[in-house]
């Protein structure tokens, strides 16, 4: 693995693409289920967890490519760095605990974030940022 301090700024650009990547799907969604208004309220809830899971998935990928090795652990890091941001920001605007959705959010963002690593270490071309 490379020096903690590649690593550290591979998991700020991961976690500021799936930041990225989280609000565009989440926005086209959305729109998506105000305009067809078919979808009951119980599904939103899975879909913003495959959503977040998405947007971890292309979050582990680009930190992977800045770190250009470690695909599970720049996935791992990367997808729990997200977790606890959303999680928090959660935690601030509601006296909810954790539920159990939650845990299935953490599961997919763990599983998506590995593939992501795993995946971007696996590609030829690699991305140099200094």
């Amino acid at each position: 693995m490379s020096d903690k301090k590649q690593l550290i700024k591979s998991v700020f650009v991961g976690v500021l693409t799936s930041a990225l990547t989280e609000i565009i799907l989440m926005s086209l969604f959305s729109v998506l289920i105000i305009t067809s208004g078919l979808l009951p309220a119980d599904i939103t809830d899975y879909i913003m967890v495959a959503v977040t899971a998405m947007s971890v998935f292309c979050g582990g990928f680009i930190c992977v490519k800045v770190n250009k090795s470690s695909g599970l652990i720049c996935g791992l890091l990367t997808a729990a760095a997200v977790f606890v941001i959303i999680t928090i920001i959660g935690l601030l605007q509601s006296e909810a605990v954790l539920t159990p959705l939650s845990l299935i959010k953490l599961g997919a963002m763990l599983i998506c974030g590995c593939a992501g690593g795993v995946l971007g270490v696996n590609q030829k071309e690699k991305v140099f940022i200094k």
